[in-house]
């Protein structure tokens, strides 16, 4: 009684180990490098302290990293960065710039997933910093250091071209919306805004 207690245990556990391996082997890690271009819609009546500001309404370039976690279903876990720079034109006391940095636990949905061309659409929740090398002011200084942070959401859409199976392109497409309100040394910080951007990518399989 006792060995086949012993010899059923064993079965389970290699039952559990067998499952896990299937598990794992069938979800594949995805790292895509990106670059892309932002366009903010709303860039006038920002407030540092008692003094507003206004950021350029130039199309800027932006850097950007994802990392995927996908399952065999299609459903994809992850996160993401992409940043970029705008120049600050409200006044001649006004000058600088600001940098926006945009980080997103997202999730993610891949249709097609064994197919040439994989449809996907996603959204992500997280956060913004923006740091000044500018002066406002006298608001904020060159030397300003401290990053006003706040809260941020995304949605997106998009593909993923095949080009073998470990290498494919992606094209996507995103809308975000964010809002900073923040304190740092006495100065209240608000920015609100939305845009959208588009952005190219290569997809590496793992």
């Amino acid at each position: 009684m006792i060995k086949q207690r012993h010899t059923l245990k064993i079965i389970i556990l290699l039952f559990l180990f067998n499952s896990n391996s299937a598990i794992v082997s069938a979800a594949e890690h995805i790292l895509i490098p990106k670059f892309g271009v932002v366009e903010r819609n709303d860039n006038t009546n920002h407030h540092v302290g008692n003094n507003s500001f206004d950021l350029d309404d130039d199309i800027v370039s932006a850097p950007g990293f994802t990392y995927l976690y996908k399952l065999d279903n299609g459903i994809a876990f992850g996160a993401e960065f992409f940043g970029y720079e705008n120049e600050i034109i409200s006044t001649a006391n006004n000058d600088g710039d600001a940098t926006t940095g945009h980080i997103y636990g997202i999730v993610e949905k891949l249709f097609n997933a064994e197919g040439t061309v994989k449809p996907f659409i996603g959204m992500g929740l997280g956060m913004v910093s923006i740091n000044f090398d500018a002066n406002i002011n006298g608001e904020i200084s060159d030397d300003y250091e401290d990053n006003a942070v706040g809260l941020s959401y995304e949605i997106f859409a998009g593909a993923e071209f095949e080009i073998n199976k470990d290498i494919g392109m992606t094209v996507e497409y995103k809308y975000f919306n964010f809002e900073v309100d923040d304190d740092i040394d006495d100065r209240d910080i608000e920015v609100e805004s939305d845009g959208h951007a588009l952005f190219v990518g290569v997809a590496i399989h793992i």
